[in-house]
């Protein structure tokens, strides 16, 4: 089943998300200035997403949902859902998937929650209770002749376009997760089946629509969770399990399987012990990536047999992202680890780049395979919000900046077949590119930073130079520091009313917007007034 309409667009679109405003602007990696095509003022916009080619773009606010045309830069269609919480599109986007969160009332029947639409025209296809949450979005085949829904030990596959009823079931005590892989039929399914009472756990590979002869296994014991990932064929299949914590580590333990269609499973050898942070197969050849071990932390490739095809340098590094083409890979370490990145060709096996991306929350490569973005987005951190645009040999090339107090969601790349982009990279200041990692200077123990302090020698007669104090800082007006006393204890008991009050500031603009609150959450913004006048009696 073919997509209807295809993505026209020659320069790819950046679509940045913010509490006031989603604008989509050209690409920041264009040689041409960036322009704005299109701004949606929709204030606290909670979900957005292109289409899997590029040829839509889906807003949603507390209203509707709103569809919108790369290509002719107009809104197809809007739809009235005001609690949608995920959003998704088949392959080949012939449909488009909104999830609201399950709820029930008291004396009525349960109401669908999941909806299917032909995306050309928002016309109502599907629609089913869905209870999970985590496993809310149907999975499809890549043809998008069958999809299948996960149900309580039970996975339900319809035959499109019948949308009405399952054309086959599986059903296996214990089934909490499956897949499907990205293969023409016979498709392969994957299940993943929680034991119990010695029974150990298992992931079996089936075929679609047989689905009674199990074609490949693997068993294991005292694991909680499963995260299962295809090569591009669909004919191999990693998994990872993992648990929670364990005896040995706060992280928990991890272990990474191996299945093939063939027949043949296998433990992938790690050569260092401790957690398997990521884990990626190359969308264009059958070997992948993984990222493990306690820090510093090592990156290996294997190759379809699970042999060490050749070792990546050791770093700080927790995650990897291979190109579209799977000529490069990004190896980075985010999140607790400190924002460096390293960019790898795969093909002559020789780093590009080195690059310090410091608070880097978001990453993603741009469709022309030369470019990439890094952000600094909220809720994961609401200070410097902002993104960069790279190229993959290290020059920076675009910045933007939030203001003070500013926050940004979401930045991304429409997805498409692009040529390269021309902009030339950006300079510091000082005539040095930014990101480059810098040589690490001697150490200067605390005391000694940011001063003109200097010791004499001994028997020098020479006296030292006088220290240069900074100055002291000096409290933003309407800060917290205003209000302190001196008093040690008075301060800390200011600093929690302040605190309280934030949040009763928040409760307030939640209830002016139509939300509702808990009952404790009401009880809290009753005692404001209380709390002002216990605020000005620390002050007296």
């Amino acid at each position: 089943m073919a997509c209807a309409v295809s993505n026209t667009c020659s320069v790819p679109l950046l679509a940045v998300r913010g509490p006031g405003a989603v604008q989509l602007v050209t690409s920041p990696a264009d040689i041409a200035d960036v322009s704005k095509i299109e701004s949606f003022n929709v204030e606290n916009c909670r979900l957005s997403c292109f289409s899997r080619t590029g040829h839509q773009f889906v807003i949603s606010n507390k209203e509707i949902i709103q569809v919108y045309c790369c290509n002719t830069r107009k809104i197809l269609y809007e739809l009235s859902k005001r609690r949608v919480s995920a959003i998704e599109y088949s392959p080949q986007d012939t449909y488009l998937l909104l999830f609201e969160p399950f709820t029930t009332v008291a004396g009525e029947d349960e109401k669908p929650n999941l909806s299917i639409y032909k995306s050309n025209n928002g016309e109502l296809v599907g629609s089913y209770v869905q209870k999970k949450q985590s496993e809310w979005a149907p999975i499809w085949s890549n043809d998008e002749v069958i999809f299948g829904r996960l149900q309580t030990n039970q996975v339900w596959f319809y035959e499109t376009p019948n949308f009405e009823r399952y054309a086959n079931r599986l059903s296996i005590e214990g089934l909490q997760v499956f897949s499907m892989g990205k293969s023409n039929p016979p498709y392969t399914i994957a299940a993943f089946i929680k034991g119990k009472k010695g029974i150990p756990d298992c992931v079996r590979l089936l075929t679609y629509p047989d689905l009674k002869s199990t074609i490949a296994s693997k068993s294991f014991f005292n694991f909680d969770h499963v995260n299962m990932k295809w090569n591009f064929k669909g004919s191999a299949l990693l998994v990872l399990c993992s648990t929670d914590m364990s005896e040995n580590s706060y992280y928990g333990d991890t272990m990474l399987q191996h299945l093939n269609r063939n027949g043949d499973s296998s433990n992938v050898q790690l050569s260092k012990s401790g957690p398997v942070y990521s884990m990626e197969w190359s969308p264009v050849a059958d070997e992948f990536c993984v990222v493990y071990g306690f820090m510093p932390s090592k990156a290996t490739v294997f190759n379809s047999k699970c042999d060490i095809a050749w070792e990546l340098s050791s770093g700080a590094k927790n995650v990897a992202y291979y190109s579209f083409d799977g000529i490069h890979l990004a190896l980075c370490g985010f999140g607790n680890v400190a924002g460096n990145m390293e960019i790898w060709n795969m093909k002559d096996r020789k780093r590009i780049s080195q690059i310090d991306a410091l608070d880097t929350t978001h990453f993603q490569w741009c469709y022309d395979n030369f470019h990439f973005v890094t952000a600094t987005t909220a809720p994961r951190l609401r200070v410097k919000n902002g993104f960069k645009v790279w190229r993959m040999t290290g020059e920076l090339v675009y910045e933007y900046k939030t203001n003070e107090n500013q926050e940004l969601w979401q930045v991304l790349w429409q997805p498409g077949n692009y040529a390269r982009g021309q902009r030339a990279p950006l300079k510091a200041d000082d005539g040095s590119a930014p990101g480059k990692p810098k040589a690490a200077g001697a150490y200067r123990p605390p005391h000694l930073r940011q001063t003109t302090r200097q010791t004499a020698k001994l028997h020098d007669e020479a006296p030292a130079k006088p220290v240069t104090h900074q100055a002291p800082r000096v409290p933003k007006p309407g800060g917290v520091e205003e209000l302190f006393t001196g008093d040690l204890e008075k301060d800390k008991k200011i600093k929690n009313i302040h605190k309280k009050l934030q949040q009763i500031k928040g409760l307030k603009e939640r209830l002016a917007n139509g939300d509702k609150l808990e009952v404790d959450q009401m009880e809290k913004v009753k005692r404001e007034n209380e709390l002002i006048e216990e605020l000005e009696n620390l002050r007296l």
